[in-house]
This record gives C-alpha cells, sequence and structure tokens, in this order.
C-alpha cells in the first residue's frame, strides 16, 4: 500500500515526537494546571489512578493520564486500576471523589495506597508535584468485580 507524502511526513514527525520522549505530554501554563495519573503499589500488587472526570466532566480524550484544567476549586472523581502482570491488563477496582483547589502553573498527580493488602480499598491523594504537598484525600469506594 502506497502512502502519499503529506501522510508520510504526518507519520515522521509523529514519531520523532514519539522517541523524544515528549509527545502529547500536557503542560501547566499561565492560564492552567495539570493533573496527572500516578502509579500505586509494587510489583506483587500494584496499579494506577486515573482522572474519571474534573467537574462531571470526563475528559475527551481515550487515555486520562493527563488532564489540562482551569485554576480554583476542582471535584474530581478518579479510578483506581488494579494491574495483572503489565498496564495492558488492568481493571478499575475503586473510584474516588476528591475536592482540592489547583493553581496555574503548577502540575499535580493521584496517589493511592490500598488500606489492607488485598482489600480494594484505597486511600487516594492529589499531591503538587512540585512540593510534594498533599492538596486533597479522599477514600475510595469499592466497585463490584463482576
Amino acid at each position: 500500500m502506497k502512502t502519499s507524502p503529506g501522510l508520510a511526513g504526518i507519520v515522521a514527525v509523529l514519531s520523532a515526537l514519539s522517541a523524544s520522549g515528549c509527545a502529547f505530554h500536557r503542560q501547566a501554563g499561565d492560564d492552567t494546571a495539570v493533573i496527572k495519573a500516578g502509579p500505586w503499589g509494587k510489583v506483587y500488587r500494584g496499579g494506577y489512578v486515573e482522572v474519571a472526570s474534573i467537574r462531571g466532566i470526563e475528559p475527551q480524550w481515550r487515555l486520562h493520564s493527563e488532564v489540562e484544567v482551569a485554576p480554583g476549586n476542582v471535584s474530581a472523581l478518579f479510578y483506581v486500576y488494579l494491574c495483572q502482570g503489565d498496564r495492558n491488563h488492568c481493571f478499575s477496582v475503586a473510584e474516588a471523589p476528591i475536592a482540592f483547589r489547583v493553581d496555574a502553573g503548577r502540575t499535580y498527580r493521584a496517589r493511592a495506597r490500598e488500606e489492607v493488602n488485598g482489600s480494594n480499598r484505597f486511600t487516594v491523594w492529589v499531591e503538587n508535584e512540585t512540593t510534594g504537598q498533599t492538596v486533597g484525600q479522599g477514600l475510595t469506594i469499592e466497585k463490584p468485580l463482576f
């Protein structure tokens, strides 16, 4: 199959961006803050926390690992995922609503810690990525696994 020169150029640019490690990463700006997903746990039992919605609105892209938001008070819902071996084999086991405040130009990361190993009950918090200060925290609501 032959590709057009225009399509080949786009593919080359996207490949170069991806290889450089800077593709599709959101940056906090003068009028925005960024909330990022974060890992939890260890190799034996772990996963990640992702943004399900901000201010009641689900992000408009498939992966919710980085969300750009306006500064101010934020009401967010986070999903906690348990992974089986790698990130391609994960399922959502809990969710956590958290209210917090974000400032423009700052990046925040969602974190989680399982209360008791194997319980699927988590403490989830959001921290300022630069200072490590916790800006919001909540307990999860378990999801049925079926």
